[in-house]
This record gives C-alpha cells, sequence and structure tokens, in this order.
C-alpha cells in the first residue's frame, strides 16, 4: 500500500483537475477540433471495449452512468485500450433537469475534463453534448471547439421533444458544428448535417428475440439510472437485474389479450370491459391495454415488472416506452 501525505495529496492533479485552461464563465476544460474519420462509422459501448478488437469503431458513452465512472476516477486505467479505436467520445453523464444546477455543471466539467485528458494522451474526441435544466445552457455548451463533429442522443426524449429542440438549436448555434452524430433517430426539424445511429443495430438487439427495442422513450429517473444514484456516483453500485434498454418487451398488440404465456387475467370483468390486468404469477410481470389514456397518449400497454421501475412503463407500438409518473413530474437527461 502507497502512503502519501496531504501536501502531495493536495497536489496530486487527479485531485485539482487544473490541467487544463478553462473557458467560458465556469472554466470548462476544452475539447478541440480534430480531424477524425466518419466515414462507415460504427459505435461500440464502452462497457464492451474489453471484449472487442473493432479498431475501426467509435467508443460511445450513452449507458448508465456506473458503467463508466471510472473513465473520471481512474482515466489511466484504459488509455491504451482506447487508443486502439477510431475515436472515443467524451462520456455522457447525467444532467437531469431535477438535479440541483451545480450537479448538472459538475457533471458536464466531468465531460469535458475527461474529453480533454484523453486528447492530451493522443486519443481522437468526439464531444458529446448534454442539456439539463434551461440554467445549464449558461454551462453546458462551453468547452468544446467551434466546428467541431459533436455526438447528441434522442434516445428517450419523446415527450420532452421541444426541451430537446430548444437545447439542440441553441448547441447548433453556439458552437456551429461541422457535423452531429445523432444516437437515435433524429427529429424531422433537426437541422445539420447528422450522422444517424442506429441504437438496435449498435446493440445487437435485433439478434436477441423476442427481446427488441428499437428506441427508449422516457429517461429513465435518477433513483433508477445505474441502479443507485442519478450520477452513478459509486462503482460499487448493484447493476440491475432488469436492465431497461435490454430487457423491455414488445408492443403486445392492439387486442386486450394475453400477452405471452402464462398470463392469466385479473380483474373484476372479463377482458373485453377492460377492468383489470394480465399477471404472469412466475415472472411477476403484469400489463394492461390502455387505449383511452386522460392525457391524451397514444394507445399502449401498462407494463410492470417486479425488478423493475416501481410505477411501471408505457409501451408504445413503434417500439418505444417510458417510464409513468405523476404529479407533472418532469424529467429529462
Amino acid at each position: 500500500m502507497i502512503k502519501i501525505n496531504s501536501f502531495e495529496f493536495r497536489n496530486d492533479p487527479l485531485f485539482l483537475r487544473n490541467q487544463f485552461k478553462g473557458v467560458g464563465m465556469f472554466s470548462m476544460p476544452l475539447i478541440k477540433m480534430q480531424d477524425i474519420s466518419l466515414e462507415k462509422l460504427s459505435l461500440i459501448g464502452y462497457d464492451k471495449i474489453n471484449q472487442s478488437d473493432e479498431k475501426e469503431k467509435t467508443v460511445h458513452f450513452f449507458l448508465d452512468d456506473y458503467r463508466f465512472e471510472s473513465i473520471y476516477k481512474n482515466p489511466d486505467d484504459k488509455i491504451e485500450r482506447l487508443k486502439k479505436f477510431n475515436a472515443v467520445m467524451s462520456p455522457d453523464f447525467s444532467m437531469f433537469t431535477e438535479m440541483p444546477v451545480s450537479l448538472q455543471l459538475y457533471n458536464c466539467f466531468r465531460n469535458r475534463w475527461v474529453g480533454a485528458y484523453l486528447q492530451s494522451k493522443g486519443i481522437k474526441v468526439i464531444p458529446t453534448v448534454r442539456w439539463g435544466s434551461l440554467e445549464s445552457f449558461n454551462f453546458c455548451f462551453d468547452g468544446i471547439e467551434q466546428g467541431c463533429t459533436v455526438a447528441v442522443s434522442t434516445l428517450g426524449i419523446k415527450n420532452e421533444k421541444s426541451h430537446f429542440m430548444l437545447g439542440y438549436n441553441e448547441m447548433r448555434r453556439r458552437i456551429r458544428p461541422k457535423k452531429i452524430i445523432c444516437y437515435g433517430k433524429p427529429f424531422e426539424d433537426m437541422k445539420g448535417d447528422i450522422i444517424e445511429i442506429d441504437y438496435a443495430e449498435t446493440n445487437n438487439l435485433k439478434h436477441y428475440e423476442p427481446i427488441y427495442v428499437t428506441k427508449v422513450t422516457g429517461y429513465v429517473l435518477p433513483r433508477e439510472k445505474g441502479g443507485g444514484s442519478a450520477g452513478g456516483i459509486g462503482a460499487g453500485n448493484p447493476k440491475p437485474t432488469f436492465d431497461e434498454n435490454r430487457d423491455m418487451p414488445k408492443f403486445p398488440g392492439y387486442k386486450n389479450k394475453s400477452p405471452g404465456k402464462g398470463f392469466e387475467w385479473r380483474g373484476s370483468s372479463s377482458p373485453e370491459d377492460n377492468k383489470g390486468n394480465w399477471y404472469n404469477r412466475e415472472t411477476g410481470e403484469s400489463y394492461h391495454w390502455d387505449v383511452n389514456h386522460s392525457e391524451g397518449k397514444e394507445p399502449h400497454w401498462d407494463y410492470k415488472h417486479p425488478e423493475g421501475w416501481k410505477r411501471g412503463y408505457r409501451i408504445f407500438e413503434d417500439g418505444s416506452w417510458e417510464q409513468k409518473f405523476f404529479e407533472g413530474a418532469f424529467y429529462y437527461g
């Protein structure tokens, strides 16, 4: 065990994080523009890099925070591994609107610091841009050189499109990106030179029937993301046994009938009256067909899994989903 005194700790670069000249009101480390090959762009998650030698791929961090917390705490551990890939996106640390602005600021700083650090080690970096509350607009576009290719994600924003577009348009105005890599399907009114990355193809979900997700709607609320806190703080957070991005079932169809083997109808009437739900004793899952939602949502199935989000989910025909929430709670991340 190596012991260090307080002076050494106080001057440890990984404690001070002051290696890079800051820009903007909050001195964000600057991720510089680089010449990066985007021909036949293909992504690989940071959590898969130890199992792959596909040098042509670009590493992304559109994952639960706990899966990449270590890249900030101990960045040198993966430097040599990351050098083998085409490029690396800066880490997508969460910026939920219900987080204190100070925490959104911290996670934005971590994004930029890791990006700048990887560049200093000879790795090509594509900055990932994330915004949270409106207050985050004071800093979330800083630390990225104008003209850079940037990465954004549309996963989980079906019901928060207006807020996403507000940030997206501000990002384009401030950064003026040469190209925009979009992880997920772009909205029709997203302008710019956009490179679309298919979520299902990137994660090989088309190979895992009957589990198949084309896109995800409804950002994971902070309590659930990474099986712990919103920022995924603490590499010891337990991994959830029900992975929303992997295990969410398909839309069962437009008829109120059993969604699969082992389900029985539970309610005060027949399925035709729809006053009940389909329940599976073995798995604890339940479904309820909701065709006339009070909030005007499109027809969907309410779905609950005993190891998932306690309030349940809504599964839509297009393969998207969202977490159910109440009392007008607003979330984005």
